[in-house]
């Protein structure tokens, strides 16, 4: 059929209708929305939480400490660490000796902390032991040639920093500790 046969306002309504079509789009589907226009948005980085710092030292022990008594706090890495030999000295401070026993790598940190308090069990103050086998700025570039963490272990000293008085306790505990 051609449109020599067809009435003219049929005739006039396909021409309308082709027209129409050729200026819409001829898929019949809706007008592409403006995030089809627009490029993917890059993937949102990923958001890991923030590292947790070691929890604060309670400010009263429970029950009271005994004198010169030296505690360890349960952590995350109490259970790979053996502690022997924890005394309460008059300077103040905590000495004693850690061996790693999880792993014989090397250990690249470690921090153990000291909550000092008094007889009654309130804490006067803190003080901090790092303790680093590898990494330029501990030995200046030169391999640690020195007793090690993991195996024997190491002696400590963690001194006690601007106490409010005199300590008759201590709660050690051991935020940080990373082998390689």
């Amino acid at each position: 059929m051609t449109l020599t046969y067809l009435p003219r306002a049929a005739a006039a309504a396909a021409a309308a209708a082709a027209l129409f079509a050729l200026a819409t789009g001829c898929s019949g589907a809706a007008s592409p929305s403006a995030e089809a226009k627009d490029p993917a948005p890059a993937a949102a980085p990923v958001s890991l939480p923030a590292p947790r710092s070691a929890p604060a030292p309670a400010a009263v022990l429970t029950p009271a400490p005994a004198a010169g008594e030296v505690r360890t706090e349960q952590g995350p890495f109490t259970d790979r660490v053996k502690l022997t030999d924890l005394h309460l000295t008059g300077a103040p401070a905590v000495t004693g000796h850690i061996a790693i026993s999880s792993d014989v790598s090397d250990t690249l940190a470690l921090e153990i902390t000291a909550a000092y308090y008094d007889a009654q069990g309130h804490l006067l103050g803190t003080g901090t032991f790092h303790y680093q086998e590898e990494g330029e700025e501990s030995h200046a570039g030169q391999p640690h040639t020195g007793p090690r963490a993991a195996g024997d272990g190491i002696g400590f000293t963690v001194p006690a920093d601007h106490l409010t008085g005199t300590p008759a306790a201590a709660v050690l505990s051991i935020p940080v500790l990373v082998n390689e």
